[in-house]
């Protein structure tokens, strides 16, 4: 008669399918494809129902159904937000702002299933013409889904540590 085992599989055995390397190369990737501005090509890495926040000072943890962020997008909503930022009517973002990204200390926190959440801490160096260069720093929560062989963004977190967002400006662009 053979036993059953009971034991659960550790949480190092879970997060091998989503290597820290896969999930840096994801998020460089993203980093480079928003510095150019290729939008579209940003927008195919997400899943379908893939969603985009940017929670408020006060409340980073905050549930975005009962409190109000600065931004938070649902696929239709970021669609939308790319074919506006890509207007050159869009004065907010035309001609747009020339940004550079850092992203560190990336780090696979846990994973259930086919879904992972990550983290990273980021800079982005904003230039924009007339304006003095911002820098927006802070720190990212990712929601990552395994769609088919492919890792894809299912939940952007962008968690801003700014006191206040005056002295930074408008956040009219993808942080």
């Amino acid at each position: 008669m053979s036993q059953v085992s009971t034991t659960k599989p550790d949480a190092r055995s879970n997060r091998a399918s989503f290597p820290r390397g896969e999930v840096e190369e994801l998020f460089y990737r993203e980093a480079e494809l928003l510095d150019a501005w290729k939008l579209d090509e940003w927008l195919a890495m997400l899943t379908q129902d893939a969603t985009y926040y940017v929670p408020p000072n006060d409340k980073p943890d905050g549930d975005a159904r009962f409190t109000l962020f600065t931004i938070a997008d649902d696929m239709l909503r970021l669609k939308e937000r790319i074919i506006r930022l890509k207007d050159p009517n869009c004065h907010a973002e035309y001609p747009h702002s020339r940004t550079r990204r850092m992203v560190t200390n990336v780090q696979v926190k846990s994973v259930d299933g086919d879904t992972a959440t990550a983290v990273a801490n980021f800079l982005v160096y904003r230039h924009r013409r007339h304006e003095p260069p911002r820098i927006f720093a802070g720190h990212y929560i990712y929601k990552l889904r395994r769609v088919g062989a492919e890792l894809k963004i299912h939940e952007r977190r962008a968690v801003l540590d700014a006191e206040e967002l005056g002295a930074l400006g408008a956040v009219s662009f993808i942080l």
